[in-house]
């Protein structure tokens, strides 16, 4: 018994440690941040997405003289400016950091993971108590090629299903579409994150109900924490001006713990500038956005580690879901 006491003990132990050190790695240190400059070079272009990744930019938007920043409904929007270099900056889906990285031989950096799992599974009028009920059915979702595909294959493999054979998939545009179905359609299920899920809950229909985690889904999975976005920069930028993109963290930084906190202002600024329609809904989904960023050079180790582990997890399951092949520890940036 005393074995086994010592052990929950440790284990307690290294999970506060754990989580500590991520949101350690969340805010601008003293010692990491005091030496950047307190404005940029030149106005930083950044895109975003309409969800929690916008959401932690809410306090940088009025900062128009350090920051254009525009924001998109879904990651395809959001693939082509970072290709071509209109932005400096963009938070997309995990695994296209990879995608991006392996496309355009590596000119594109992982700066850090801007949101963890965020993902939900919801019904309307559905009776689903586990994975394996999900055999026969179809999962209305967005995001297709990107960071939902891949959860829900591996999770589904971990429940003794195939995607596409065992469950199938109806690809919507975007989360805003999916939401509407789900809303209007009994039996729908559907996958969708934080702040929509929020947002279907409230809307009074008694029919829709939430019905699994994700992120403890693939956590059970796979043994590890599970990123959902991360915040990508051309390699010109950050090579030609880290001074600038040091300005950005540190303001980001400033944004994130801003929002976590989940103040009835952050709700109320992230209403005003339309990511969620009303500032209750707004205040309710903060805490499931799972918010972060990693800073520093302990903090930035930290989030290339969990991006790396997570890339390592998706080539073994599906190597297109990386873009073929797994990208150079030059993908991942570390604060110097």
């Amino acid at each position: 018994m005393k074995t086994s006491k010592t052990k929950k003990l440790l284990a307690v132990g290294l999970a506060l440690m754990l989580v500590f050190t991520m949101f350690a790695g969340c805010g601008p240190a003293e010692d990491e941040g005091s030496d950047v400059p307190e404005t940029v070079t030149e106005v930083v272009k950044v895109a975003a997405l309409n969800g929690p990744t916008g959401m932690a930019m809410v306090k940088l938007m009025d900062q128009t003289d350090k920051y254009d920043i525009a924001t998109f409904q879904a990651p395809t929007d959001v693939t082509g400016k970072i290709i071509s270099g209109e932005v400096d900056v963009a938070a997309v889906p995990s695994n296209l950091a990879a995608v991006l990285y392996n496309k355009t031989e590596g000119k594109v950096v992982a700066v850090s993971p801007v949101a963890l799992g965020v993902l939900h599974i919801l019904g309307n009028d559905v009776q689903i108590t586990s994975v394996a009920d999900l055999a026969g059915k179809t999962v209305v979702a967005s995001g297709q090629g990107g960071t939902p595909e891949y959860a829900l294959q591996k999770i589904l493999e971990h429940a003794g299903l195939k995607l596409y054979e065992d469950v199938q998939v109806e690809w919507l545009a975007n989360h805003a579409e999916v939401n509407t179905k789900l809303q209007t359609e009994a039996g729908t299920i559907a996958m969708i994150p934080e702040p929509f899920v929020s947002t279907a809950l409230s809307t009074g229909n008694a029919a829709v109900a939430k019905i699994f985690d994700m992120n403890t889904l693939w956590t059970e999975a796979t043994g590890q924490g599970f990123p959902m976005g991360v915040l990508v920069a051309q390699k010109s930028f950050v090579e030609e001006r880290e001074a600038d993109l040091k300005v950005l963290l540190n303001d980001l930084a400033d944004s994130v713990s801003f929002v976590n906190e989940a103040s009835d202002e952050a709700a109320a600024l992230i209403a005003e500038k339309g990511f969620i329609g009303k500032t209750e809904i707004a205040k309710a989904a903060i805490p499931g956005c799972n918010i972060v960023l990693y800073m520093g050079e302990e903090g930035s180790q930290l989030g290339a580690s969990i991006l790396k582990t997570f890339n390592q997890t998706l080539f073994e399951m599906a190597p297109s879901a990386v873009g073929g092949k797994l990208p150079g520890d030059d993908l991942y940036y570390v604060w110097k």
